[in-house]
């Protein structure tokens, strides 16, 4: 395997480009990805309705053309990154600066993608030719960086453009969130200061007031404060839902609580005309504040209320060899109808759900219906799920799945396997749908909900809804319709038969031969090579088996229990049942290489670790030839091939894998806070991208996984 591994990264490094244009396998379906091309010339009157892609696929030399078409994609990167959509702002934003690698507004807009997805240094090279000033390496920090010196003798502070430079403020203040350097909040606070000279923006005022309290000069804050409370009326009469939030924060540095409150109300009540998305950067903007060491008053955090994410479960429209109803179709408007009230009442504006005939459509429909967010995310492959989950109730529900997958903001899959009759699959469906809305709430500060149409009476089977309400720990976060209410048997307290209530798989198409596959499980795996092991020479190997007896001795006292640990030559395999497991066992063990492989200076090179984390159903089955218990399917494949081209010394984990660590995390997190516990966090995630897998795999949303 190391030696595959090295020729492994030489071929992906050749296929990168080709590779880039294609979509990722986890994001299929969608409608954007399937428009028809535009002519290669457009009229300038057109651009503004071409979507996006339609304009990066164009080659159009027209000057008006390429200035237009690069505003409107610049917009839609912003409005990605502002939804939390990182893949694909991370995706568009790398196609765009590729085409127009000197337009400053997608420029920067990919800067700060790229620094969103934990790229610093990337960001930072995209901003310096801009700001027209050549870095030098800061001896206190040994990274490279400009001084502010230099970035006030810059003639881009008096020529350039107040938007760039406040959007290239924000920038170095969000480097330093990363970075924690505090030269970049003082660059930052020039450049906000530069643009309010400019503008005199209350929002570039703020901005300006604020980093200059965060470095400490607290009597030039409250100036700008005081500054931008006299650019509107009193109390923002006729003021913006913007301008309102910069008001209200102006109040707030002055030390006026009662009058920010006041202020953010008066902005609630215009926020029906705003995206959701505004109320979320100005909460956002309250959580940065408090973490950074200011006082915010809880009642405003409770006034500016983000929108809610609704994860869903629930039952399909009963089967034809079912011997008992669970969902007959005769109660679908009265499910239709609660589902839309409980919609409304919490504030619904984000879904995640499958694609079943009955109520996941249902749900989907409504939420859709209401302008809101539909995620679908599917179990196994489209044409199994159509099998089992849609054909069975008619060619109806089959026009409606189209629609709902057309209509979609994204529809993926937790895996692409084949179903083969192993409903663990939906079980693993429902964590990662759990964990993908884990993560969005983290970006809109909010903690996801649960909505269940389920039946009390049922058992609780591999991810069905019960399984998926057993499992949730946030009691006041359940929302639940029982079917057995509103059916004609609702009342009966005795418990139906799971029996009754499945589908027959002998009646579903299977081949005869796959439909004997062994067990499936949910595992989290790790995959680990020592970077240049096969360029050891024989000299080298006594001190290798030294190091190899020290990783061992060390790996001992990790203390992570672990299902799987196999190892051969240099590499590592090791199995869990949980991702928190693998992710504590896989960040041990690249900091205990990175500091083992130090001791070693008659290696020709230090000995660093590649490290691959993944999630997924395996088949569980005796190893014919060492007489033990074994793990196989795609899924282990998956995680091996991703370790080749995992950068050296660091930990590369997928989108399943990081899911599924969200929802495990947020259920630990819950269980802490129920018995008074302080809860920490202790993993950080950053996007790195769509990845090519080695020996041609196909592609991979990936994350840098490393300590909080």
């Amino acid at each position: 395997m190391t030696k595959d591994a090295e020729n492994d990264k030489n071929k992906e490094a050749e296929n990168d480009k080709n590779s880039e244009s294609k979509s990722s396998k986890t994001e299929t379906n969608n409608p954007e990805t399937s428009k028809t091309k535009t002519p290669n010339v457009v009229p300038p009157a057109t651009v503004n309705a071409l979507t996006v892609d339609e304009i990066l696929d164009d080659d159009e030399d027209n000057a008006e053309i390429i200035g237009s078409s690069c505003d409107k994609i610049e917009n839609e990167i912003t409005a990605l990154i502002a939804t939390g959509h990182m893949f694909k702002a991370h995706s568009m934003a790398q196609k765009a600066f590729q085409k127009h690698p000197n337009n400053i507004g997608i420029a920067q807009a990919y800067a700060l993608v790229l620094l969103k997805t934990g790229a610093v240094d990337e960001s930072r090279k995209l901003i310096y030719p801009i700001l027209g000033i050549v870095p030098q390496k800061d001896e206190a920090t040994d990274a490279m960086m400009i001084t502010i010196s230099d970035l006030l003798a810059s003639k881009f502070l008096t020529e350039g453009r107040p938007d760039i430079i406040a959007n290239i403020g924000h920038i170095f203040k969000e480097s330093w969130k990363y970075s924690h350097h505090c030269r970049d909040l003082e660059i930052s606070r020039e450049l906000y200061l530069a643009s309010f000279q400019k503008d005199k923006k209350t929002r570039t005022g703020m901005h300006a007031a604020w980093l200059s309290w965060l470095t400490g000069d607290d009597v030039q804050a409250k100036r700008l404060a005081a500054e931008v409370l006299k650019l509107l009326p009193p109390f923002g009469l006729e003021a913006s839902f913007g301008e309102l939030i910069d008001l209200a924060e102006a109040q707030l540095l002055l030390g006026r609580e009662d009058d920010a409150c006041k202020l953010y109300e008066e902005a609630i009540k215009q926020s029906a005309t705003e995206s959701y998305i505004s109320i979320v950067t100005a909460r956002q903007q309250l959580y940065f504040l408090r973490d950074a060491g200011f006082k915010v008053p809880h009642q405003t955090l409770e006034i500016l209320v983000p929108p809610t994410i609704v994860v869903f479960t629930g039952h399909a429209i009963d089967h034809p060899s079912f011997q008992i109803s669970l969902f007959s179709p005769e109660i679908e408007a009265d499910v239709r109808r609660i589902i839309e009230e409980k919609l409304k009442s919490i504030n619904a504006k984000i879904g995640y759900s499958s694609a079943s005939c009955g109520a996941d459509i249902i749900f989907i429909e409504a939420l859709q219906n209401m302008g809101g967010e539909v995620n679908i995310i599917l179990p196994f492959a489209i044409s199994d799920f159509i099998e089992t989950n849609v054909r069975h109730a008619g060619p109806r529900w089959e026009k409606r799945f189209e629609r709902i997958l057309e209509n979609a903001h994204s529809v993926s899959f937790a895996c692409e396997d084949r179903y083969l009759g192993h409903d663990m699959l939906y079980r693993f469906a429902n964590y990662v749908m759990h964990g993908s809305a884990v993560m969005r709430g983290k970006f809109l500060t909010t903690d996801p909900h649960l909505m269940a149409v389920w039946h009390s009476r049922t058992d609780s089977l591999p991810g069905g809804p019960a399984d998926f309400i057993d499992r949730w720990t946030n009691i006041s976060t359940l929302h639940l319709i029982d079917l057995d209410e509103l059916s004609e048997n609702g009342g009966n307290l005795e418990k139906i038969d799971s029996s009754l209530v499945q589908p027959q798989k002998f009646s579903l198409t299977f081949d005869p031969f796959i439909s004997k596959s062994p067990d499936r499980v949910i595992k989290s795996m790790m995959f680990s090579d020592l970077s240049g092991y096969s360029k050891l020479q024989d000299e080298h190997i006594p001190s290798f088996l030294d190091f190899l007896e020290k990783l061992n001795g060390a790996i001992e006292k990790i203390g992570v229990s672990l299902e799987s640990l196999n190892t051969w030559g240099d590499a590592v395999f090791a199995v869990a049942d949980c991702a928190m497991k693998i992710a504590d066992f896989g960040l041990r063990y690249c900091d205990i290489i990175e500091n083992l492989g130090k001791k070693y200076p008659e290696f020709p090179f230090p000995i660093r670790a590649r490290i691959s984390l993944h999630s997924g159903p395996v088949f569980l089955a005796q190893d014919p030839f060492i007489k033990k218990v074994n793990f196989y399917g795609g899924h282990i494949n998956r995680a091996a091939r991703l370790e080749p081209v995992t950068a050296v010394g660091q930990v590369y984990a997928t989108q399943q894998f990081v899911a599924l660590l969200y929802g495990e995390t947020n259920d630990e997190r819950n269980e802490y806070i129920q018995k008074g516990l302080k809860y920490y966090e202790r993993y950080s995630t950053e996007y790195v991208g769509v990845i090519a897998l080695a020996k041609s795999f196909g592609q991979q949303e990936v994350y840098h996984l490393r300590w909080k």
